[in-house]
């Protein structure tokens, strides 16, 4: 019996057993400070406790069951609509499909727009991405800022061939004949 908790023991140094409560471990006393017996108790209390949730779950055969009165519920609803709420239910739905629409086509007459504007410009296309405004002319205003601050794009341009001309005045044809000509001529031999 000595030595057990809560049975007093020998010695003095009036330290009382922590109070438990009905599930064997002391309330309002993290877990890493109880001791062996009380930290089982309280894991064992709260594994009982997610099996009763856990039990209490419906089953696959009760969710399907829902699943079924819920669609049916559905439907009556449905069902029980006069006919000028299901119009005005369409209704609402057909002014939704609209206003996106109307969405949807704006932002792309925009886009082709700003794409417009960039390209006569000679904008990059990162440089495009940035362009401010709705209407062509603020398009145009800002494009002509972006040219101003950042300089004209060159990718229209390629870049120069180094190292001279490699063959640019052999002349329109590509035939052996047009370089054998040329060599003759180059050479002074007939």
């Amino acid at each position: 019996m000595e030595g057990e908790p809560g049975t007093g023991g020998g010695g003095g140094g009036g330290v009382t057993p922590p109070a438990v409560n009905e599930h064997g471990y002391p309330d309002g006393k993290p877990v890493a400070d109880m001791d062996a017996v009380h930290q089982v108790a309280y894991w064992k209390h709260h594994a009982r406790k997610h099996e009763q949730r856990a039990n209490a779950a419906p089953d696959t055969a009760e969710l399907e069951r829902l699943r079924a009165a819920e669609t049916e519920l559905a439907t009556r609803k449905a069902a029980d609509l006069t006919d000028a709420e299901r119009l005005q239910a369409e209704k609402d739905a057909a002014e939704t499909a609209r206003l996106t629409a109307e969405r949807e086509r704006d932002e792309a007459r925009a886009e082709a727009l700003r794409i417009t504007v960039a390209a006569a410009k000679g904008l990059t296309p990162s440089q495009a991405k940035r362009l401010q405004g709705s209407t062509k002319e603020e398009l145009e205003a800002d494009a002509d800022e972006l040219v101003k601050d950042f300089g004209p794009s060159t990718l229209g341009t390629p870049p120069p061939l180094s190292g001279g001309n490699r063959g640019g005045d052999v002349g329109g044809s590509k035939s052996t004949a047009t370089g054998a000509d040329l060599y003759r001529e180059r050479h002074g031999k007939k």
